[in-house]
């Protein structure tokens, strides 16, 4: 009985394996917290100052945007809840497509002073977020 479960179980294998090489995205997406209302909420009440700089209306944030940049930044601490807000930003930046523009939320941090050490492109993966 002891054999046919170890071949069983052998088979199977490589039936995983090829499932994690065809789809990816299913096994690393389920490590990554996903965005929830109550974050996505707050992300975007915090934000809601830069919505004219991340249209390209305004070429600098105004102060309340950096205010609100900075205190996100300040109140993600762990590797778990940054991953959390980095999905909720995707998805609002996803909504928002094509008005808001690459490369103004690219320069957010830097104008705002902001220690943020990841790059923002439009299809970062968030599990990278340390």
């Amino acid at each position: 009985m002891g054999s046919s479960y170890g071949v069983f179980m052998l088979a199977c294998i490589p039936g995983l394996i090829m499932t994690l090489m065809l789809n990816p995205v299913a096994w690393v997406d389920a490590a990554i917290p996903s965005c929830t209302p109550g974050v996505e909420a707050h992300i975007n009440r915090k934000l809601t100052p830069c919505r004219s700089f991340l249209l390209g209306q305004q070429n600098k944030p105004p102060l309340a945007c950096c205010t609100g940049v900075k205190g996100l930044n300040a109140e993600y601490k762990t590797a778990t809840d940054r991953q959390r807000a980095c999905s909720c930003l995707k998805a609002s930046f996803a909504k928002h497509q094509p008005a808001f523009r690459l490369s103004f939320a690219q320069r957010l941090p830097g104008e705002c002073n902001a220690n943020i050490h990841n790059t923002i492109i439009a299809n970062f993966d968030c599990s990278r977020v340390k």
